[in-house]
């Protein structure tokens, strides 16, 4: 998987932009990389799965990172009304991310699924692209 994290100190807001194949693991592997923020207990959260072009991201997956995250000890407690957005455009990547928002909410996490780039944008209250013009590693 190759992703993007941008921290836009101007918006309030974490932009993670996925692209080319994910998987479980690598999942997992971004998690820390999230929590090493600062910004990580304020900022909304935007995640792009739009350049996704490969999944093998499995249900056990999603719920393993789920309970990883929910069983990670919080070194300052994150904001509760954060929104976290996914944006997923695709069949796949909108039902997979469906599971997570439902896997989340068992755990007391707003997670929000769009398929439509503006009601995203919309509802985070960005006005452009999660990320535009970053080169994602």
């Amino acid at each position: 998987m190759t992703y993007s994290i941008v921290e836009d100190v101007a918006e309030s807001v974490i932009r993670v932009a996925f692209s080319g194949a994910v998987d479980d693991e690598e999942l997992l592997k971004l998690m820390p990389e999230l929590y090493e923020l600062d910004s990580y207990i304020e900022f909304d959260q935007f995640f792009d799965f739009s350049a996704v072009k490969h999944y093998t991201v499995t249900p056990k997956g999603m719920v393993n990172y789920n309970e990883t995250a929910r069983q990670r000890p919080e070194p300052k407690v994150a904001r509760k009304d954060r929104k976290i957005i996914v944006y997923a455009p695709d069949d796949l990547t909108f039902g997979m991310a469906r599971l997570l928002a439902s896997v989340a909410s068992n755990s007391g996490i707003n997670l929000e699924v769009f398929r439509s780039l503006n009601q995203a944008l919309d509802f985070i209250g960005l006005s452009d692209s999660p990320i535009q013009n970053e080169k994602i590693r």
